[in-house]
């Protein structure tokens, strides 16, 4: 089953227009759903698609040449004559899967490639995608300052996880709460995805050979079955993957779990993990170039670096090392229903992250919709630092739009909680924007998933410019 990816589609299929040569870079982790997504694209194409494996480079020619459905087994050399010939007379594209395995086991076949593109191809109908889920391998081979492929790239996609709305196709029976929680565990991730899928017996998704689950509390049994149960791993675990690109975990490690437990900023990172700022840093970029980690700025002052936080971007990330480390003996012991316990304790906390996720994307969704009274052109986020406390206040979302051609700013407050909001909160959001010189008409949006009281919803009525939001309305 093939879901979502529209703008990727759309990214791909302008690459393939023009009767030129051109070069594609697509890259993501793994499990991002990257092969899928280059299969389907050359569904009704005249494709050769060739996964790298991790081998010699005579056995890759070898590999190459049965793909292509050669008679013999082609050297470097022969295979770029032979797409030449097939190039005269179609269109053709070539989808090299894992390419940085190509440049380890062959350098030369590279650079022939290379020439290849810029020199008889040229001209040609020839499409090359190149792909990788190992991002620093791309940056030295393909992408970066020393890559021989640096000023041929016509189109770099980093593929994504899916967002909320994409990834509730995977559960469509599930309810709003349900959902929100089902995504923030998935991480949108499709490999944990489809998973789920095929754990709640969604149609379409019984090649996985996957027991379905029985009883009516699937929402745990999916969580024990992706993550909590050491024997199942079904899902993808965060560790396992950062070890393809990262050595030495052990202080990626800690730096996951301090951010996982609020702690954000460099100085508050440096103290936790006893080590100085100077040597963070690094290890915080090398996070952050792979995809993991993410540095946030207030969106009126993203020069101010004293304004600067750092986050784990992928929720399923969040979810294993905010509620799976901190009991990693009961994890290693194979105690599940302990774990669970564990994880319950913590569960509305994290969801408060996810929550706030949904609701960014709520807006995005629905303002490309013209479903709001603005037009959202960025989202992000405000906050002020407490020094002294080592706290930080402020919003959960900020986006500067538009509202009649003219600037608005958008101020949320995001509530993942079980008593619906009150007047109190709204009154609190109000005030709070006092804090940050806004530009043009201010809105105000209350996002809640256990509702509102009635006189907040009475309050709302009566005051210009505030939007009250449940989960419900947004699923």
């Amino acid at each position: 089953m093939f879901f979502g990816r529209k703008n990727e589609i759309e990214l791909l299929n302008g690459f393939y227009e023009g009767e030129d040569a051109s070069v594609a870079v697509v890259s993501g982790q793994i499990g991002i759903g990257k092969t899928t997504l280059l299969k389907e694209f050359a569904t009704d194409k005249n494709a050769i698609f060739f996964e790298a494996y991790e081998t010699t480079s005579k056995h890759q020619l070898e590999r190459l040449s049965k793909v292509m459905g050669a008679n013999k087994v082609l050297d470097a050399e022969g295979f770029c004559k032979e797409i030449s010939k097939r190039a005269a007379k179609s269109k053709q594209l070539i989808i090299i899967d894992q390419y940085p395995h190509i440049v380890k086991a062959d350098p030369d076949f590279d650079k022939l490639l290379h020439q290849y593109i810029i020199g008889e191809w040229k001209d040609l109908p020839i499409k090359l995608i190149l792909c990788s889920d190992a991002f620093m391998l791309v940056d030295k081979y393909i992408k970066g300052k020393k890559a021989i492929w640096k000023n041929e790239i016509a189109l770099d996609l980093v593929v994504n996880p899916l967002g909320f709305y994409d990834s509730c196709q995977f559960f469509a029976d599930a309810s709003p709460k349900e959902a929100a929680f089902l995504y923030g565990i998935t991480g949108g991730i499709p490999h944990n995805l489809a998973r789920t899928a095929a754990l709640l017996n969604v149609s379409g998704f019984e090649n996985y050979s996957i027991k379905p689950i029985e009883g009516d509390d699937k929402v745990k049994e999916v969580a024990i079955r992706l993550f909590l149960d050491k024997d199942s791993k079904l899902g993808l675990n965060p560790e396992e993957v950062m070890a393809t690109e990262l050595r030495e975990l052990s202080y990626y490690n800690y730096m996951l779990t301090t951010l996982a437990k609020g702690l954000n900023r460099v100085n508050q990172i440096s103290a936790e993990v006893e080590k100085p700022k100077d040597v963070v840093v690094p290890y915080l970029n090398s996070l952050m170039s792979i995809g993991v980690c993410t540095k946030d700025t207030a969106i009126t002052e993203i020069t101010n670096r004293k304004k600067t936080r750092y986050s784990i971007v992928n929720t399923s990330t969040l979810f294993w090392y905010k509620l799976i480390v901190p009991s990693y003996d009961e994890y290693v012991e194979g105690d599940v229903e302990s774990l669970w316990q564990s994880v319950q304790e913590g569960i509305d906390e994290y969801m408060q992250d996810v929550f706030i996720k949904i609701c960014g994307e709520y807006l995005s969704d629905r303002s490309e919709k013209n479903q709001l009274p603005f037009t959202v052109e960025e989202i992000g986020n405000w906050w002020v630092n407490d020094d002294e406390a080592g706290t930080t206040d402020g919003f959960d979302l900020v986006s500067l739009g538009k509202c009649d051609g003219k600037s608005a700013t958008i101020f949320a407050q995001c509530y993942y909680n079980h008593e619906p909001i009150e007047v109190a909160q709204l009154k609190s959001l109000i005030e709070k924007t006092k804090q940050l010189h806004r530009q043009g008409d201010a809105f105000y949006l209350v996002f809640s998933n256990a509702g509102f009281h009635e006189n907040a919803i009475t309050i709302s009525s009566a005051i210009k410019n505030i939007m009250l939001i449940t989960l419900d309305e947004m699923r």
